[in-house]
């Protein structure tokens, strides 16, 4: 383990990542999924593309990194 981020084989170092799907914007959370992405932007694109998503928030550390409304 490097850091905060885990080093992936052929893909440099990426990080874990949460993301919370929420019943609504600000809402309980429904359903939660790690995901390991080299960026904060690219955790929440992964959300963005994911069909589970429709509203969630991408967290790292237990902080908020982004939202998909």
């Amino acid at each position: 383990m490097l850091g905060s981020g885990l080093l992936g084989l052929g893909t440099g170092i990426v990080k874990l990542y949460r993301i919370n799907k929420l019943a609504r914007p600000g809402g309980a959370v429904v359903k939660k999924k790690d995901v390991l992405a080299a960026s904060d932007a690219d955790a929440v694109q992964r959300a963005a593309d994911s069909d589970d998503c429709p509203v969630c928030d991408v967290l790292k550390d237990g902080q908020t990194v982004g939202s998909v409304i």
